[in-house]
């Protein structure tokens, strides 16, 4: 426990602890509407919003956290998908390609007029050891924004992607529920590019998920387990990457991973 003394080594542990958890509650309901591609593809679209964010300070000077222009473009790219969901024939997957594609192919190409390119490594692997108190607070908010929607439209949702039909019938607006989870993916994924960059982020969010789904016995079992393993999983592979001074990042998800290895070693031992 010695580097609990160390500043930034406190604060990457803290940052583990409070996204390990947030992120794998998200991955529940992720998991459950076949979303996993949805969040990779915003996840790699930081890039562009990071990019966005330099071409503004180029242009005007005008000086501010390039997060900020991550949460706003995500968010925008979050809706234009929903929207298309909602309003085309096209499949999801269709969207999301040519939406994924479409944003990194953007992104590079303005790093590349400014001249940023060596940007591309952080944004993509991320800097969980950036992460300072202010970082904290917004992470500890994001948690808490978790856990009021888990909490607030547990039932509605969760009838809106077993049975969509059954929930219109009910009074339940699909529409406005699918545009608030868009948003709420975006903004996880915005203040968890620094833990794990763009690479990594939708590892964090399926993987504490679909290992739960292989262990819980009903839905509320997976409600409880997935955040209980995303916890324990950040939380070790920090004191990992400590030990074994290797990336921090990686090293969460490949502890997510053993996890989900362990868990399925488990269940085929219990059959």
């Amino acid at each position: 426990m010695d580097f609990w003394h160390i500043e930034f080594m406190r604060n990457t542990l803290l940052s583990a602890l409070i996204l390990g958890p947030a992120c794998a509650l998200l991955g529940v309901f992720v998991t459950l509407r076949g979303m996993a591609f949805f969040s990779d593809a915003l996840a790699h679209s930081a890039l562009t919003g990071v990019a966005i964010g330099f071409l503004i300070e180029e242009l005007w000077g005008w000086g501010f956290d390039p997060m900020f222009t991550v949460l706003i473009f995500s968010i925008l790219l979050a809706s234009a998908m929903a929207y298309f969901f909602e309003k085309t024939t096209l499949r999801p997957d269709t969207i999301i390609s040519f939406s994924f594609t479409g944003s990194v192919a953007l992104g590079v190409i303005i790093l590349g007029m400014l001249g940023k390119y060596r940007m591309i490594d952080g944004i993509l692997f991320g800097s969980i050891y950036a992460n300072d108190t202010a970082d904290l607070y917004k992470q500890l908010a994001l948690l808490i924004l978790i856990l009021a929607f888990t909490l607030w439209k547990l039932r509605p949702y969760t009838l809106a992607i077993l049975q969509p039909d059954l929930a219109r019938i009910q009074g339940v607006n699909t529409s406005h529920l699918n545009y608030f989870f868009a948003i709420l993916i975006a903004i996880t994924i915005t203040l968890t590019l620094k833990m794990a960059g763009a690479l990594l982020i939708s590892a964090l969010i399926v993987t504490p998920a679909a290992a739960s789904k292989m262990m819980a016995k009903n839905f509320r079992h997976l409600l409880l387990l997935s955040p209980l393993l995303g916890f324990c999983a950040a939380g070790s592979g920090v004191l990992i990457s400590y030990q074994l001074d290797s990336p921090t990042g990686p090293t969460i998800v490949l502890t997510n991973v053993a996890v989900l290895l362990l868990c399925l070693i488990v269940t085929r031992f219990k059959k």
